[in-house]
């Protein structure tokens, strides 16, 4: 059976347009990245995130909302994902992306392909780009 790559949103889904760019970078046998998978499947993570103080300091470090927001994951479906490299879709907020790399990481074992979106303040050519996480940190 033909592998499904899951594909982990918080603030929006991928457009038919960005899913296809995404595709042809991830999925068959002329993937940029092998990953095994003939298809993506996008899943919403909940979006029930700490709140900072009135100061806009958060009373725990990256590390504990990294282990506060993983029930969100598992809310998500990252269970099934457990020891299997998923795609990671970069919210606006840059910090929270950190957090859920780092939380991602921790679930499935991989650090995700990571979709960054030129919207999101990043220039790039093509308006997004996938990045290999996991390859990165082996790299280190």
């Amino acid at each position: 059976m033909p592998r499904i790559l899951s594909c982990y949103y918080l603030d929006e889904p991928l457009s038919k347009g960005e899913l296809d760019i995404v595709g042809g970078i991830l999925l068959g046998p002329w993937a940029r990245f092998r990953t095994g998978a003939a298809s993506l499947t996008q899943k919403r993570v909940p979006a029930v995130l700490p709140l900072p103080d009135d100061h806009g300091v958060y009373a725990q470090s990256r590390e504990e909302r990294a282990r506060m927001i993983c029930p969100n994951l598992r809310h998500a479906g990252i269970a099934q994902d457990n020891g299997r490299q998923v795609v990671w879709v970069m919210p606006h907020d840059m910090d929270w992306d950190a957090i859920f790399q780092f939380a991602i990481r921790q679930e499935t074992g991989y650090g995700p392909f990571v979709v960054q979106r030129a919207a999101d303040g990043l220039e790039m050519q093509d308006g997004m780009r996938v990045i290999d996480t996991h390859m990165l940190l082996s790299g280190l």
